[in-house]
């Protein structure tokens, strides 16, 4: 026995001893299927390639070992290209969650970027922050889309693909081990000046159907129902698989996060346009019209990251005195 038989049946035993580990013995059955199927297709490639060379073929126990061989370098390398994404996003390079503060010299806001799933430790910061610029007279301006008609949410949810209802964020929280946003911990701190600065879901369908030319949507859409997809997906793991799984699930947030031009690209060619004009955009200006047309002077905002830059150049096409003084940034996945 040569040394790299030697080093195959290493690799294989620890293989199958971590993967009994974190699963069961029927995970490593099933394992052991997928090994022999995709050893048979590569098998039967390598034999038809021959065929056409004119070559001869390897015996087939030497295939066998050349087989796990290359399987084992490819495992090698995935498994190692995944661990350093993750690690990587969830220890060196966390994504931040700034705070801005702007000011025009007349009003300063205090603009929070939200994820409506994060840790709680993140929520319970924020929830310090809004008493203590509070106490110091600012007011509360947060985001949360108002409840509308029963067929505007249907409609929406039939624009949007998917069936957004309250529980799809708690649901969501729970495959990275984090906390849903739930803004009733962000009531009445200090005092009661606490305000609503989002559309609600019949203006939101209105100004889509706008954008559609009164187009309907069509009735044979079914939303994906995605809180079901995620409770079967919980369900189906046990406590070391879904160690494993909220540890890439946290990699891959903190890279979406961190990337706004992923996002954009997400954004761009993943939803319908004028669905996404309407959450975003039309969002932003009902928000900076909100900011401009306040009595207050000095405002706490919470709302989705992406709004900031947007509502910052609403602010400034208004007015060009309206500057980033200063930045803070948290890191709630580190």
């Amino acid at each position: 026995m040569n040394t790299k038989n030697i080093y195959i049946y290493v690799f294989y035993i620890v293989l199958y001893s971590m993967y009994y580990y974190i699963s069961n013995i029927i995970w490593v059955i099933e394992l052991s299927v997928y090994i022999i199927i995709y050893f048979l297709i590569f098998y039967l490639l390598y034999i038809t390639w021959k065929k056409i060379r004119n070559s001869i073929p390897m015996l087939f126990t030497d295939f066998i070992y050349y087989f796990l061989y290359k399987l084992s370098i490819f495992i090698i390398v995935l498994l190692s290209l995944l661990w350093s994404f993750s690690y990587y996003y969830n220890e060196i390079s966390p994504a931040p969650m700034p705070e801005y503060t702007i000011s025009n010299w007349t009003k300063t806001i205090v603009f929070q970027a939200m994820s409506h799933i994060w840790t709680k430790e993140f929520y319970q910061n924020i929830k310090n922050n809004i008493k203590e610029n509070k106490t110091n007279w600012f007011v509360y301006f947060f985001e949360w889309v108002k409840p509308g008609s029963e067929e505007s949410t249907k409609k929406f949810n039939q624009a949007l693909k998917v069936n957004f209802n309250d529980k799809l964020y708690k649901n969501f929280s729970k495959l990275y081990w984090i906390s849903n946003q739930d803004n009733r911990d962000f009531f009445g701190l200090v005092n009661s000046l606490d305000f609503n600065v989002d559309l609600n879901m019949d203006e939101i369908v209105a100004l889509y159907e706008k954008k559609t030319t009164n187009k309907k949507i069509k009735k044979e859409i079914i939303p994906l129902d995605i809180t079901e997809d995620i409770t079967n997906t919980l369900l189906s793991l046990n406590e070391r698989q879904l160690k494993i799984l909220v540890y890439i699930n946290k990699s891959i947030l903190n890279f979406i996060v961190g990337s706004p031009k992923l996002q954009k690209t997400l954004t761009d060619n993943v939803t319908d346009k004028d669905l996404f004009d309407v959450i975003l955009n039309e969002r932003n200006k009902n928000l900076s019209n909100e900011i401009i047309n306040s009595k207050y002077n000095n405002i706490y905002i919470t709302y989705w990251l992406l709004h900031f830059k947007w509502v910052l150049e609403l602010l400034q096409d208004n007015d060009s005195n309206w500057k980033i003084i200063k930045q803070i940034n948290y890191y709630p996945i580190k």
